[in-house]
C-alpha cells in the first residue's frame, strides 16, 4: 500500500468534495444474471455464496478506486483487499463475522475460507483480522428477492470499506436474475467505477 499524494491526485478535487460532507457514502442495487454461475457451481459442486465472493472479489480489486482506504484520516491505496463476511453458526439462528485473505486460486479460497469458519466456531468475530483496513464487508439475504437495502453503521466520513449484499434470484424470462447491492464512499468511488465492476462482474459470470 502506499499514502496518496493529494497534491499530485487527478481526483483531488472529486475527493475533496465529497470528504466534506456528512454522508458521504451511497448504495445501488442491480440484477444480475447468474444462470450460468449457478450452473457452474452446481456441476462443481462448489458453495454459490463463497464462490459468488470470490469472484466479485477479483473483480474489485482490478478497478483501483475499490481499494482506496483511510488509515486514520489520510487516504492510502492498498494492493489489494480481502473479505470478511457473514455466516450462520451451524445449528443456530445467529451469525458470525468471518475474515479470510483472498486467493488467487478459487478452490484454495474456498477450503480456507469453509476450514476458517469451521473453526471459528461460535465466535462472533476473529477482532484481529477485522481490524484491518483493507476488507470489504459482505452479507446476503438467500430467504427472499429484495428491492431495496440499507446497513447498520455509525456516522463516519472516514469509513471507505465497501459493503456489499446479494439476495434470493428468482427466474425471469429463462435467466436467473438476482438482486446484488453496493455500498461505496463517494470520496473514492464514482458511479463511472460502479458501472465497471457491474459490467466487469456480469462478463465474468457470463464466461463460467
Amino acid at each position: 500500500m502506499h499514502k496518496i499524494n493529494l497534491q499530485n491526485w487527478d481526483r483531488f478535487n472529486t475527493y475533496n468534495f465529497f470528504i466534506s460532507v456528512d454522508i458521504p457514502r451511497y448504495l445501488m442495487t442491480f440484477n444480475l444474471d447468474v444462470t450460468n454461475f449457478y450452473r457452474y457451481v452446481k456441476k462443481s459442486n462448489y458453495s454459490f455464496y463463497l464462490t459468488f465472493i470470490y469472484y466479485v472479489m477479483h473483480t474489485m480489486n482490478q478497478i483501483e478506486n475499490f481499494r482506496y482506504r483511510f488509515i486514520g484520516e489520510e487516504p492510502y491505496l492498498f494492493d489489494s483487499t480481502h473479505p470478511s463476511f457473514t455466516d450462520l453458526i451451524e445449528g443456530t439462528e445467529n451469525f458470525k463475522i468471518v475474515t479470510v485473505l483472498l486467493e488467487n486460486d478459487l478452490k484454495t479460497f474456498l477450503e480456507i475460507a469453509k476450514q476458517t469458519s469451521f473453526n471459528q466456531g461460535k465466535t462472533f468475530m476473529n477482532l484481529e483480522m477485522e481490524k484491518r483496513e483493507d476488507l470489504v464487508y459482505i452479507t446476503t439475504f438467500p430467504w427472499a428477492k429484495y428491492t431495496q437495502v440499507s446497513h447498520a453503521h455509525n456516522i463516519d466520513r472516514f469509513d471507505a470499506i465497501p459493503k456489499l449484499v446479494w439476495g434470493k434470484f428468482e427466474e425471469s424470462n429463462q435467466q436467473l436474475l438476482m438482486p446484488f447491492s453496493i455500498e461505496v464512499h463517494h470520496a473514492f468511488v464514482d458511479g463511472l467505477h460502479v458501472g465497471k465492476l457491474i459490467n466487469l462482474l456480469q462478463e465474468k459470470l457470463n464466461q463460467l
